[in-house]
């Protein structure tokens, strides 16, 4: 079997330059003396070009770049299945690319996309970076950010602010006077620093206790840390940032034989259709994580067609008031 050319080595062969069989394969202007030559080097070789990858540098080629930090959290997989759906849905097709949350793959991948020329980039974030700011400067295609606040371009971000004040007034009404804070890294500002913020300013405006203790957004981290927490303190009500992570709270409760909501109450955010499922069933705030996806999709076909958008967009939330949360002022 003969080895593949490069293009390289098509052009060494053929004795023109790498530039002149890059235009042969893009169906620019190549001279009928040099496309005889440079053909029948691909005729001798049994050459295949890469369809895919002509594809993708050609000028409207309709490939939007779709950045995530994982493939198995509920929420990015829901957002991605709606966000899949609508790009094709309007025209055009989504490459997507997990970065197992590593910031450095995600910027090197924000390059790649970028020398692919994709006619348009859209990152689910879980951090804002210098380089990610450096990039959307001089990024010639628009950039549209899902998760956080990127004030050098476009954001979709759920309304964190309103949630975490409404279930900070919902656990003081209910007279939960000792608290427990589960939060992740502030480095994730709008969960670990905006939600969170949010929901403790209607602690503290009720004089009310909070310990706070930080974890990441994995079941298995907050369960140990709960768990090493209650040995030795039992607050009244555990407020997680996540569901996911109040799922790792109530583990370690069951662990301990603490009875939910009898003797400490959870709650969470996200509204994962699992927490209706558990037993007692969560008090969460539901997140719609459809609409971001359906929202990302059509805002960013709106920026290739020079419409005007909102730098910022907040989705709205639903507040799912369930059986995890005791009355204690009844």
């Amino acid at each position: 079997m003969k080895k593949k050319l490069t293009i390289k080595e098509i052009a060494e062969l053929s004795g023109v330059g790498k530039s002149t069989v890059s235009r042969f394969f893009n169906n620019g202007y190549v001279s009928e003396n040099v496309r005889g030559k440079i053909e029948k080097i691909i005729a001798e070789n049994n050459y295949e070009p890469n369809v895919f990858a002509r594809g993708i540098k050609a000028k409207n080629n309709r490939f939007i770049g779709v950045i995530v930090p994982c493939l198995d959290s509920t929420i990015t997989s829901t957002i991605l299945m709606k966000l899949d759906n609508k790009l094709r849905e309007l025209g055009y097709v989504p490459l997507i690319i997990n970065t197992n949350h590593s910031v450095s793959l995600e910027i090197s991948n924000l390059e790649n996309l970028s020398r692919l020329n994709v006619e348009g980039i859209i990152l689910i974030a879980t951090e804002i970076t210098k380089k990610h700011r450096e990039f959307v400067n001089r990024s010639r295609v628009p950039v549209l950010f899902i998760g956080q606040i990127c004030e050098e371009t476009y954001s979709i971000v759920n309304d964190e602010e309103e949630a975490g004040k409404l279930m900070g007034e919902y656990i003081s009404k209910c007279g939960h006077k000792d608290i427990l804070y589960v939060s992740v890294d502030e480095k994730d500002i709008l969960v670990g620093s905006v939600r969170k913020d949010a929901v403790l300013n209607e602690f503290f405006k009720n004089g009310i206790k909070v310990d706070i203790i930080m974890s990441n957004f994995t079941l298995e981290t907050t369960e140990h840390l709960v768990f090493d927490y209650l040995k030795n303190r039992k607050p009244t009500c555990i407020v997680c940032a996540t569901d996911n992570m109040a799922f790792g709270a109530i583990k370690a409760l069951n662990r301990l034989d603490i009875k939910i909501p009898e003797e400490i109450s959870v709650v969470g955010f996200g509204g994962y259709k699992i927490s209706e499922l558990i037993s007692p069933p969560l008090t969460t705030i539901k997140f719609f994580n459809s609409l971001t996806g359906e929202l990302a999709a059509e805002s960013i076909v709106k920026l290739l067609n020079k419409e005007v958008i909102p730098k910022v967009q907040k989705i709205d939330f639903e507040f799912l008031k369930r059986k995890s949360v005791k009355m204690l002022n009844s």
